[in-house]
């Protein structure tokens, strides 16, 4: 079971990084763009492991934890989400949405789209995850301290906002 598992995270891996060509910054600090970012976040980790595009074959290490919203890259892509930007509009999605108790749901979905619509720009965000109650927009990044204990996986991808429709 435990093999059958792995192989079902290697070709899901495969299938996202081959749908979209995309761009995420990686790490707060560096501003290098990349096709795509995933992490994981091993249970108990605070910090969790990072691999992008442009070094698909290494995992490093996340540059802050998780609840740290200044010290790493999906806290930079949550910016627009968290906090007030005239240029940013975003769709969330969440199975047990943030301050919502006892939702009843046969979905087990997650994530943010989120465009820019400053003049000329053509640039979206896509976030897919498994962490519950986030993020709650427009209140500040808030990583829920529940969730450090539990595994967790986050993927960015950006996309052309020409795109959106399609997805």
């Amino acid at each position: 079971m435990e093999q059958e598992t792995q192989i079902d995270f290697c070709m899901f891996i495969n299938f996202i990084s081959n749908c979209l060509k995309a761009k995420h910054k990686h790490d707060a600090g560096n501003q290098s763009n990349v096709h795509r970012a995933i992490l994981y976040k091993g249970p108990n980790q605070p910090n969790g492991k990072v691999l992008i595009s442009t070094a698909a074959a290494n995992w490093a290490d996340g540059a802050a934890p998780l609840a740290n919203p200044a010290g790493h890259s999906f806290a930079v892509s949550l910016t627009g989400v968290v906090a007030d930007s005239p240029n940013i509009k975003f769709l969330a999605y969440n199975n047990v949405p943030p301050a919502v108790p006892n939702v009843q749901t046969k979905s087990n979905t997650k994530g943010v789209i989120i465009v820019s619509t400053a003049q000329g720009a053509n640039e979206g965000r896509w976030i897919v995850h498994t962490v519950p109650g986030f993020p709650a927009a427009k209140t500040g990044y808030n990583w829920p301290a529940a969730e450090t204990a539990k595994g967790h996986l986050l993927i960015c991808m950006t996309i052309a906002e020409t795109q959106i429709n399609a997805i």
